[in-house]
């Protein structure tokens, strides 16, 4: 592995219980924000065989969220019968490392269980569904996570709602969704994610729009949102930070919690599966790693910064990509 980002942000500097983020939130804010803004990193429990893994998680990272193993099919295959052995491996290597633990996520359109999608299901059977998965999992994990993704990627790229099993409930179902997770866990913070929405401004506009409209009513009709995720699945190219900034402060005023999650940074000059990688493209992405974590640092808003993975050996993205930092 090869630790670019620290090489450009100083994580070399840092020791394992304070990684280079919390440092500089104590800089640039005084140690009153550090207790709610994170450094962190999606992890899979299929890797916890690799030591170097497990290393650099807990040396430069101060939170974690399982990349699947907290989704609706993983924990509930069959219907009524819970497995929470992949999600509780995540929590207990937070827990082991002094950690924090992000849920991520209880409901979604994508990648249910056929028992949900083809189950023929009446809107109050579907909304029991819903109601009793968002109940039963943050019981389990009541007082262990600081947030949960309650819902994610409800909208199209248009700002309308997706088509989802979910439309189903005769309700609204992502505010069925934030009461129920809610009345399960008080204290956890519940959030709404999705993708090509970090800035008000460019090609994102519409969907970023529409997704604060959503939010904004929500809170108009006393639903309880406590923030957002900020999907960055983008090319090193990406440069809309003034529209990601005056969205995150657009939330700030509305007074919800902003997280950078899903953060990845793919060679924006590929053909296929290869990448024209170069010291300067890397150089290129290390920059805008550290323009995007300035920014969340300026914005009080922004609590969290989160890559999707850490290291180009396990990723979601094509080979030869190198979207993470190390």
């Amino acid at each position: 592995m090869r630790p670019r980002l620290s090489v450009i942000l100083g994580l070399a500097t840092a020791s394992a219980t304070e990684p280079y983020f919390r440092q500089a939130l104590d800089n640039a804010y005084g140690q009153g924000k550090t207790t709610t803004a994170y450094m962190g990193a999606a992890v899979n429990e299929g890797n916890f065989n690799d030591e170097t893994y497990l290393s650099v998680a807990s040396d430069y990272y101060n939170l974690v969220t399982s990349e699947n193993s907290c989704k609706f099919g993983a924990i509930q295959g069959k219907q009524g019968e819970f497995d929470f052995s992949g999600c509780d491996q995540v929590l207990d290597f937070a827990v082991q490392n002094s950690m924090a633990f992000r849920g991520h996520n209880l409901i979604w359109g994508v990648y249910n269980p056929s028992w949900v999608e083809n189950g023929n299901m009446t809107s109050d059977e579907l909304k029991n569904v819903l109601e009793t998965h968002i109940a039963t999992v943050l019981s389990h994990y009541k007082g262990k996570a600081v947030a949960w993704d309650v819902v994610n990627e409800a909208l199209n790229e248009t700002g309308t709602l997706k088509h989802n099993i979910w439309n189903n409930i005769t309700d609204n179902y992502i505010d069925v969704a934030f009461k129920a997770a809610r009345k399960a866990d008080p204290d956890t913070k519940l959030f709404y994610n999705d993708y090509n929405v970090a800035s008000s401004s460019g090609w994102s506009k519409t969907k970023s729009d529409a997704m604060y409209d959503m939010v904004k009513g929500m809170l108009d009709r006393g639903v309880p949102v406590d923030g957002v995720g900020l999907q960055f699945h983008v090319g090193t190219g990406y440069d809309m930070l003034d529209g990601v900034k005056m969205n995150m402060a657009r939330y700030g005023e509305l007074g919800v919690e902003v997280h950078i999650t899903e953060l990845d940074l793919v060679c924006s000059q590929k053909n296929g599966y290869d990448c024209t990688w170069s010291s300067e493209m890397e150089a290129q992405q290390g920059q805008l790693y550290s323009n995007l974590l300035d920014l969340c640092l300026s914005e009080p808003a922004c609590t969290n910064f989160e890559t999707w993975g850490f290291t180009d050996k396990y990723t979601w993205q094509d080979d030869g990509t190198h979207p993470l930092p190390f």
